[in-house]
């Protein structure tokens, strides 16, 4: 019995010492990117076990790897935790499958070779205990290394399946003007996103591979070096009548607010807040005629101003132009506003600094140190008018970026290099309301308050006009705060403004 014991103790341990190298071998053959592109497999039904149900078997890992129970899908997602990381799973209770579980059938078998097999495995398990708590602390460290490697992949394959993901729940039965609606406003961000790089590239494709090489080289130079369209403000505006601002208007929906006259023979300078992401609200209402501004405000002719970099791509200054936006420069604002007669401009006061606390729920304003544009209005002598446009911040998610932390200051250094940066986003789908980077569907109320008039021009460079910039500015401020209580219970009920 001793010898048979020995022996039978010996091939137990040469077959696991085999069994272990053919696993390291096997793990060391599948490279990471292998193992990362297994993982995003495996959380596609993980968070849509309906719509992706095909993928259960033969996509993740091998089918023979799980047997009978490979269309479970939670003891798939279980093992292959396990087969993915080795040592991921060390540590973590065993899960039952659905029929009956492998494991316990293994259990069933073992029982039935008898004690002497009970023996030998008790035996051999004594004796190989050292190895294989050692071997545990390897898989261990090596399941700490890439765990938070596992983690990012399984974020970023949630944040893909859920942005293509299809409720047809919610499409049937949607009507039509509001299919319209999600198409004209896909289109208007498209535009913002890709036209652009689609310009760009015509206009090269144009000047070296087409015969009209010459005619593009020309409008370049126009555009770029001879055109000032973009800094006097000189260009009309038929893009703004467009009927397509109707349908993106109706999408949240936007309206515009009276709630003082403006004389048509002044100029005015309006300040925007909040910006958030993409300031929607000043684009819609100032930008367009979709909200009525030429019928509520007669004579008066709005240049939303914005950065001159949109002026310099080819094709895109063109559409920008036709809405009567301008370049963001002071010389541009002197032009303007010199000319009188209603001639006016906005500014989203906070600028890219204010669109990183473009939060929900949060009314958060860059403008105790921003006097640039009282500067600009007390040397043109035009008037200041605050507007307040409530639920421009809530039209998208944005990612926490306290001051400090790496994605913040990642954001601060794009703005001091490129001049503009952005939130980290997330909005609802095209065709669900969970995910996607569309923006939902919350009203804009844009309130246009009192105008502080500025009856003549000022030297801002005396000591006097200094200390009239502070005074105007400080004036700006509380009346600002004064729109924002007297209309907060209407459309920001529980919400307080904060001013930084």
């Amino acid at each position: 019995c001793e010898q048979r014991g020995a022996c039978a103790l010996v091939r137990s341990r040469g077959l696991r010492q085999k069994t272990e190298e053919r696993a390291i071998k096997e793990r060391r053959d599948v490279s990471l990117p292998t193992r990362a592109l297994r993982t995003c497999l495996l959380a596609v039904p993980c968070t849509a076990p309906r719509r992706f149900g095909f993928l259960w078997r033969g996509v993740i890992t091998r089918g023979e790897d799980f047997g009978e129970e490979s269309t479970d899908p939670l003891f798939c997602v279980w093992n292959c935790r396990a087969s993915v990381w080795p040592g991921l799973s060390v540590g973590m209770p065993e899960l039952p499958t659905s029929s009956g579980g492998m494991r316990e059938r293994k259990a069933g078998g073992a029982r039935e070779n008898g004690g002497e097999a009970a023996t030998t495995a008790s035996s051999d398990d004594a004796g190989a205990a050292p190895s294989t708590k050692g071997h545990e602390r390897e898989e261990v460290d090596k399941s700490l290394k890439y765990r938070k490697l596992f983690r990012k992949v399984g974020q970023a394959s949630l944040f893909t399946v859920r942005a293509a993901s299809v409720d047809w729940k919610s499409i049937n039965g949607v009507p039509l003007k509001r299919r319209v609606e999600t198409f004209c406003v896909l289109l208007w961000l498209l535009g913002l996103a890709v036209m652009p790089l689609l310009t760009l590239a015509l206009t090269l494709v144009t000047i070296f591979a087409t015969p009209l090489s010459p005619f593009m080289i020309a409008y370049v130079t126009w555009a770029l070096f001879v055109d000032k369209s973009a800094q006097k403000g000189t260009r009309r505006r038929p893009l703004s009548r467009l009927s397509v601002w109707n349908h993106i208007r109706d999408y949240f929906p936007i309206r515009l607010v009276k709630t003082e006259e403006l004389s048509p023979t002044r100029s005015y300078v309006f300040g925007y807040h909040p910006h958030g992401v993409i300031s929607m609200g000043a684009l819609i209402n100032f930008a367009t005629f979709a909200t009525g501004f030429d019928k509520l405000f007669r004579g008066i002719n709005v240049h939303v101003l914005t950065l001159a970099g949109n002026f310099r791509v080819p094709f895109q200054r063109e559409w920008i132009l036709g809405m009567g936006l301008c370049d963001a420069s002071r010389e541009t604002c002197h032009n303007i506003l010199s000319k009188g007669g209603g001639e006016s401009i906005l500014l989203a006061v906070g600028g890219a600094e204010e669109s990183l606390d473009a939060f929900p729920g949060k009314y958060r304003l860059t403008l105790k140190n921003r006097k640039g544009f009282v500067r600009v209005a007390l040397k043109a002598g035009a008037s200041l008018v605050p507007v307040m446009s409530f639920g421009e911040n809530e039209l998208w998610q944005a990612i926490p970026n306290p001051v400090g932390s790496k994605l913040r200051t990642f954001q601060e250094g794009m703005k001091k290099v490129l001049k503009f940066t952005f939130p980290v986003i997330h909005g609802r789908g095209i065709f669900n309301y969970d995910f996607g980077l569309m923006p939902y569907r919350r009203p804009i109320h844009t309130v246009v308050g009192e105008p502080i008039l500025i009856d003549a021009a000022f030297d801002i460079g005396t000591d006097e006009g200094r200390k009239k910039v502070d005074e105007v500015h400080a004036l700006y401020i509380e009346r600002l705060c004064e729109i924002f209580d007297k209309y907060k219970a209407e459309y920001a009920p529980g919400l307080e403004l904060e001013i930084k």
